[in-house]
């Protein structure tokens, strides 16, 4: 057998022996009604949930921003598959969590929705999909979304489906419940099964396979105590005896920690595979078993199963994942390996079955044109000759399928971009408090570009912005916006603000994972210089601002003039545009410190130094020629450290040696994020970025230092603001500080009584969302001197801003 693929360019080729097991391929998974586990994610996630069955291919969206969740169902037409149907739950609202897992039965199809209920589904001999009725007992409402240390909350809950004619089973990580059909189609909460030692922290229920009156419940999270392993995982099947769901079995397994055995299930003709993605140091492995007809065990009502055989990859290396899904055909055994490890995109992997048991090598299928640790192979499903593979990762989480079949190309499947529309064109006054969705006060709307306007279109799908700065033209007097994306920066012209431009896009460089919202951009002498956290190997990207001028057909695709390596990833990069020395933030030179460069020659960075700031290292700093009011320092280099735990002011006039005049902390300090100097250098203005969340205060609280003596920092005052929103960038021009406060967008500052600020203007970018929380307005750029402010809010896109009273904001 013979598989060659590449989902972005090449045809699936099959050699007449592939071909012959591809087109044998039997109905596997939608059929049996099993509904593989669904993948956390932070965004759209199309693809979280995928049945293939009757012709027809469903596919959910449930975390949506801007829309409606929906399940879209398509079917075949011209070799390829068409979106015919999207439904989305009565009375359905933005981001409402609708298509979190589905399960189909011939006419029936039953779609879960974030929080419950469980909707039902009929279809008509012409009408389509139509919604009949709701499931709202007990394991219709999933789990609460997790949320990690930084407040990113997963939003897909642990609810599994499995339906067939007579019974709807629903697993919620402890037990499995179980919906007794009517003979109106209704369903009747019967009864709850579980193992007898099951826990929550088992997730039994992850996965379900219901087939031939047997019910096999995954849990991969469940500890072998007797063993002392953890998260070994097990499968347990079930049968309807006397109208009870018993307990009937145990599948045996050779205990393995964080082996999570039971993360995928798939039973054709009594040969049972079982995926355990951890397995043998996560590289995985699939487990075959075959029921023992004539054997029954004394004391057992039913066959007991038998090991068959271990499936592993010959040269399979740890993070595979290897059985994360696996997938029967008549003559082929699909196994998914959604990898992410380092820059890798995950696999699915085809192993022909001969007539003697024996499985062929297995051929691999991969994404090409990507780095975006897609997790291709997170789920496979089958119908006949048609395979659909998903990638919840594409697209920055947005989610992807690619479709399968023998002797055509593949086909990429997407759903469109979930946006907010664009406003340009003309400027928009705030009247009554708002501007169209958006909720104001004394602030302009110049124009507004969502995040798929600030990329290629083609790639566009799932990408967020976080950082921002601005460039001005010394030559033309054109201002450009740079913006950070997930995934490269975005050049736009916005010299006429009420209709910015999209001049081109720098790509992160090829073959480093995409930055999950951190990265970072700043100017000198008409160069950017850009970074970003948690992107690998990405380095310092160098790029000539000069060549905006010459695109005549935009966006042009650029490369950077330099790809410096001295660094690897880095949070921040800071600028002292008077000495020309720039500011980094890395951890494996300087230990979490600033590492420092001479870019006086800006295409040829030359590293100077490292000063380690503070005991956990320094995540963000200003760096300034010294001109304030401690006559001792005047004309030193100093860098203002935000270090989390503290503020730290250190003089690092000489690289070699650099020194910390001084510590301080902040009452009830959770994360001492940012801050800006006053013109006149005599105060600093900080922010907490946690300590909302953490409630350690109710309201924004911004920080007022006295540095009349640097080596002593007096906190003179903390601001409170006028929202409970959590902190993000602030900087300050001319008297104003302009504060990014995520979930609450701009809020502006007059500190002309530098000790006691007075807000006088705001602008909420996000409109749906309210709250303390990292997502929203993440950075201002208000340098321009045309009063054209930038503000990049996440997953909205970038806000041009103007005060009402250009003079006073």
């Amino acid at each position: 057998m013979r598989t060659v693929s590449t989902v972005c360019s090449q045809p699936v080729v099959f050699t007449a022996p592939a071909f012959r097991a591809f087109c044998a391929f039997l109905v596997i998974l939608s059929c049996l009604a099993f509904t593989p586990a669904t993948t956390l994610a932070q965004s759209g996630s199309y693809g979280v949930a995928v049945v293939l069955d009757g012709g027809e291919l469903f596919v959910g969206e449930p975390n949506t921003s801007f829309r409606e969740g929906s399940v879209y169902i398509y079917e075949r037409s011209a070799s390829r598959w068409a979106e015919v149907q999207r439904l989305t739950a009565p009375n359905a609202s933005r981001a409402d969590g609708f298509g979190t897992v589905l399960a189909k039965h011939g006419a029936t199809l039953v779609a879960g929705q974030r929080g419950g209920p469980l909707h039902v589904f009929e279809k008509g001999a012409t009408s389509g999909w139509r919604h009949v009725g709701m499931v709202s007992g007990p394991g219709t409402a999933g789990l609460e979304p997790e949320c990690n240390h930084r407040g990113y909350c997963g939003t897909d809950f642990g609810l599994t489906l499995a339906l067939n004619e007579d019974w709807l089973l629903a697993g919620s990580s402890e037990r499995v419940h179980a919906y007794r059909r009517g003979a109106d189609g209704s369903f009747t909460y019967h009864s709850a099964f579980q193992h007898s030692s099951a826990t929550p922290e088992d997730r039994f229920g992850a996965t379900l396979l219901l087939v031939d009156g047997r019910a096999l419940v995954g849990a991969p999270d469940w500890d072998d105590t007797s063993a002392g392993l953890q998260n070994v995982g097990r499968v347990t099947e079930f049968r309807l005896l006397d109208d009870t769901w018993t307990e009937t079995g145990v599948l045996p397994f050779f205990s393995e920690s964080a082996a999570s055995f039971g993360s995928a299930l798939s039973m054709e003709n009594g040969q049972l595979l079982v995926g355990a993605p951890g397995a043998h140091g996560t590289r995985g492995a699939v487990y075959s078993f075959t029921r023992q007809t004539g054997q029954a065990r004394e004391g057992r009502r039913d066959e007991p199963w038998a090991p068959e055989r271990i499936i592993q990859l010959p040269d399979g290396q740890p993070g595979d994942l290897f059985g994360s899904s696996v997938a029967h055909a008549a003559e082929a055994i699909w196994v998914g390996a959604p990898t992410l490890r380092g820059n890798e995109t995950g696999s699915a992997f085809v192993l022909g079955r001969n007539a003697d048991g024996s499985l062929d090598t297995p051929e691999r299928i991969q994404l090409t044109g990507t780095v975006e640790r897609d997790a291709f192979g997170s789920t496979i499903v089958v119908e006949g000759p048609q395979v659909v593979v998903s990638a919840p990762g594409m697209h920055h989480q947005a989610g992807a399928l690619s479709a399968y079949a023998p002797n055509e190309e593949p086909q990429r499947m997407l759903s469109p971009p979930d946006v907010l529309g664009a406003l340009t064109g003309e400027e928009r006054q705030c009247v009554d408090g708002k501007i169209g969705p958006f909720d104001c006060d004394e602030v302009e709307l110049l124009s507004f570009l969502p995040n798929d306007y600030l990329r290629a279109p083609e790639n566009a799908r799932g990408v967020r912005v976080n950082d921002n700065w601005g460039w001005t033209d010394p030559d033309t007097g054109r201002e450009y916006a740079l913006i950070a994306r997930t995934d490269g920066v975005s050049f736009v012209d916005v010299t006429d603000p009420l209709s910015p431009v999209l001049i081109g896009d720098l790509p992160k460089p090829w073959g480093t994972p995409p930055s999950p919202i951190w990265r970072d951009i700043k100017t000198f002498r008409n160069h950017a210089y850009i970074v970003a956290d948690g992107a690998g190997d990405h380095g310092l990207q160098i790029f000539d601002l000069t060549r905006l001028r010459g695109v005549t057909e935009p966006p042009a695709l650029f490369e950077p003039d330099v790809h410096y390596t001295g660094i690897a990833s880095s949070h921040n990069v800071i600028i002292n545009e008077d000495t020309g020395f720039a500011y980094t933030i890395d951890r494996p030179t300087c230990g979490g410190g600033l590492y420092m460069m001479d870019i006086n020659n800006p295409l040829d960075p030359v590293f100077v130094g490292c000063a380690k700031g503070g005991n956990h290292g320094t995540h963000d700093t200003q760096c300034v020629t010294y001109t304030g009011p401690d006559q001792r320092y005047t004309g030193h280099e100093l860098c203002l450290n935000s270090n989390g735990a503290e503020f730290e002011i250190m003089d690092v006039t000489d690289k070699a040696h650099p020194v910390s005049l001084s510590t301080a902390s902040s009452p009830a300090a959770a994360y001492i994020h940012q801050g800006w100097l006053s013109d006149d250098q005599r105060y600093f203005y900080q922010n907490d970025e946690a300590d909302v969340l953490r409630g350690n205060v109710d309201r924004t609280r911004t920080l007022i230092w006295d540095l009349a003596d640097l080596e002593d920092p007096i906190l003179v005052n903390e601001f409170m603001g006028s929202m409970p929103a959590s902190a993000h960038n602030l900087y300050i021009k001319d008297g104003f500080m302009y504060q990014a406060n995520y979930r609450y967008g701009m809020h502006v500052l007059d500190i002309s009584d530098p000790v006691h600020p007075v807000e006088v203007g705001s602008f909420d970018t996000t409109p749906y969302l309210d709250g303390p929380g990292f997502s929203g307005a993440w950075s201002t750029y208000p340098f321009f001197e045309s009063g054209t402010v930038i503000v990049t809010s996440k997953r909205e896109g970038m806000f041009l801003l103007r005060g009402k009273k250009k003079t006073e904001l």
